[in-house]
């Protein structure tokens, strides 16, 4: 497969600009750049999301032309794309088989569900066959998509960001499965930012920027320092952004699985900010319910919550700011118990949101950047005098918002469904970040951001911490979990450990999440964070199942 001079262009913004690639059966091709690079946009021209204004694709060194998605599935050219596109109120089994020449699957429900299944154990990647995908959580919703294209026949398959939601026992998993299907002669283009899984699990590697493809090479040939100059132009530090003030004192080790573990200055925490006695949810369409929560986070602290994806982190999300209601327990943010309260009253308290799925819940997609800037504090000074908008006003401090996180077109007027999947997080992440809130809560929010952006808004998220805020960074990415001040691991809906960072581990904490431990829900003291009912009397690491 080949693309050649491949030119896209969104109005005034160029997202391709005369690009070049190719690759070949039998291999796994990653496709790296910051955001706003063009990856995706070029992919989506292979996929026939996109029609190109000018440039060739050829495949088997024939010319094509890929003007539908419908055209590339013929061609055996199938995309997962990093938001998801299924049919939310049909269960994976109706999804997989859709595409056929007739709705079979109204006929043969039991049929697909047996093919679902066969498929998922296949290429080992498991899937829910009776629950809607409105209910399951990304990560669950991804294998669905890869199961089904699989299951179109796919000779070229593209994955934009497919282990955004999966933990690393998973990750191991899904790539073996990948090598299984390049051993078959098929091709995996997978756009990435994580450089560990390039340099781990792929074949070539092909740099962008500014819509270009820069350079390409073999994997063996890379390591993370290249990858981050051909992507940059110069080297990543690891100092915190400057003007982040106070700012984290960071301190770099290498890990045995060869990612960055940062460890930070420890700031004394003060008082309780939001405290969880025993909560619960109850919801009947979900596998999982978080049950029995029992947390506190403080003043000029990090919480991590690491956990496989559907194991309670929505809930206990959904829970703090008002989107579900509880089945039992308490929460308070302070003394100010939030039971009853609204999810804008639960806001005014001074609690920052960023979600996992910013396209459903995090932007309004038909709306300009400047609109979703303002989403906070449209109603009240001083973007509101009397009663009225101060749409000047909402312009200027975007501006400045833009201009602070790197958005990218620097364009308040741009409705911000065109922008990148990075660019969209950093207007998230501007908005919430933007003041002094009480209490902020990310989850999964580096998922799309390439590692400068990614280190910046750590950083950034850190200085809060520093200035006094309360954090609770919901992650499956173990390296992330281990910069927190303490982590608490979510299984099947239990709060399975709380541990200090100093006793936390990549081993002891992978384990909690996959495996879960034989002795039940620990307990745990809120303000230590001791898991003291999952340690043996020596000190041991928990007791995992086996």
């Amino acid at each position: 497969m080949s693309l050649a001079g491949i030119v896209k262009r969104f109005g005034d913004v160029v997202a391709s600009d005369g690009a070049d690639f190719e690759a070949g059966p039998g291999e796994i091709h990653a496709l790296l750049g910051e955001n706003g690079a063009g990856k995706t946009s070029l992919m989506n021209v292979l996929a026939g999301v996109y029609r190109p204004d000018s440039g060739s694709i050829r495949i088997d060194g024939h010319s094509v032309s890929v003007g539908s998605p419908q055209a590339a599935k013929r061609l055996g050219i199938g995309m997962v794309h990093q938001e998801q596109r299924l049919v939310t109120r049909f269960t994976a089994p109706e999804n997989i088989s859709l595409g056929h020449r007739f709705p079979v699957w109204l006929t043969l429900r039991r049929r697909f569900r047996d093919l679902a299944g066969r498929l998922s154990a296949e290429f080992g990647l498991p899937i829910d066959a009776e629950t809607p995908i409105w209910a399951m959580p990304l990560g669950r919703r991804q294998r669905v998509e890869v199961v089904k294209l699989l299951h179109h026949g796919a000779r070229i398959i593209i994955l934009d960001e497919p282990t955004a939601n999966l933990a690393p026992t998973e990750v191991e998993t899904f790539f073996g499965a990948l090598r299984g299907l390049v051993s078959e002669g098929r091709t995996v283009i997978f756009i990435t930012h994580k450089l560990d899984e390039v340099l781990r699990f792929t074949d070539r590697v092909t740099v962008m920027r500014g819509g270009r493809a820069f350079r390409t090479l073999a994997t063996r040939d890379a390591s993370r320092e290249v990858l981050n100059r051909l992507m940059v132009g110069e080297s990543v530090s690891v100092s915190p952004r400057e003007g982040s003030e106070p700012q984290s004192r960071i301190a770099t080790a290498h890990d045995l699985y060869g990612g960055d573990v940062r460890t930070r200055a420890v700031v004394a925490p003060g008082d309780v900010v939001l405290k969880l006695d025993r909560v619960s949810v109850s919801d009947p369409s979900q596998p999982v319910n978080l049950t029995d929560a029992t947390l506190s986070v403080r003043s000029g602290e990090v919480l991590g919550v690491a956990g496989v994806a559907g194991n309670g982190q929505t809930q206990l999300v959904e829970a703090i700011t008002g989107l579900v209601k509880t089945a039992s327990g308490r929460i308070q943010i302070g003394v100010r118990d939030l039971r009853g309260l609204s999810i804008r009253q639960i806001s005014d308290l001074g609690v920052a949101y960023v979600p996992e799925d910013r396209r459903e819940v995090g932007l309004v997609l038909s709306q300009t950047v400047a609109t979703n800037l303002a989403l906070r504090r449209y109603d009240r000074r001083p973007l509101n005098r009397f009663g009225f908008v101060d749409r000047g006003r909402i312009r200027r401090d975007a501006i400045e918002l833009i201009d602070r996180y790197g958005i990218r077109p620097a364009d308040p007027d741009v409705v911000v469904g065109r922008l990148s999947g990075g660019n969209q997080q950093r207007v998230i992440i501007a908005r919430e970040f933007a003041g002094a809130p009480r209490l902020i809560i990310v989850d999964n929010f580096t998922r799309g951001l390439d590692p400068r952006s990614t280190r910046q808004f750590t950083d950034e998220l850190f200085a809060h911490r520093d200035r006094g805020a309360a954090v609770i960074w919901i992650t499956s990415d173990l390296s992330e979990a281990l910069e927190c001040d303490r982590i608490a691991v979510l299984n099947r809906g239990r709060v399975a450990a709380v541990l200090d960072r100093d006793d936390a581990t990549r081993e002891r904490v992978g384990l909690l999440m996959s495996e879960g431990i034989s002795s039940g829900t620990p307990d745990e003291d809120p303000l230590s964070g001791r898991a003291r009912a999952v340690t043996s009397n020596d000190g041991a690491a928990p007791k995992v199942s086996s």
